[in-house]
């Protein structure tokens, strides 16, 4: 079990996605990412796709069509399996 799971909710995030990703991987193992591309039409699902092939063990990333932040906050906290969860926004 991760002790923190992380929800992402991006939409267009491409500019400032990668940012973002570093600084929350630097929590390693103990640390669940998840990525919810919520229906991008920039670069974003791609980047986040490049962050689950190079961190497996810490990055998720799930493809959803538009919902808005809510939803995208609501699909992150139903894949969580960490002790406590956060969400940070991908412009932070």
């Amino acid at each position: 079990m991760k002790y923190l799971t992380i929800t992402v909710p991006c939409f267009n995030s491409e500019e400032y996605l990668k940012r973002c990703l570093d600084s929350l991987i630097a929590g390693g193992d103990d640390v669940e990412i998840i990525v919810v591309n919520d229906g991008s039409t920039d670069r974003t699902g791609e980047i986040a796709e490049s962050y689950a092939r190079w961190f497996p063990e810490i990055v998720t990333v799930v493809h959803k069509e538009n919902g808005r932040h809510g939803s995208g906050v609501n699909t992150g906290l139903r894949l969580a399996s960490g002790k406590y969860f956060k969400v940070v926004d991908s412009d932070d």
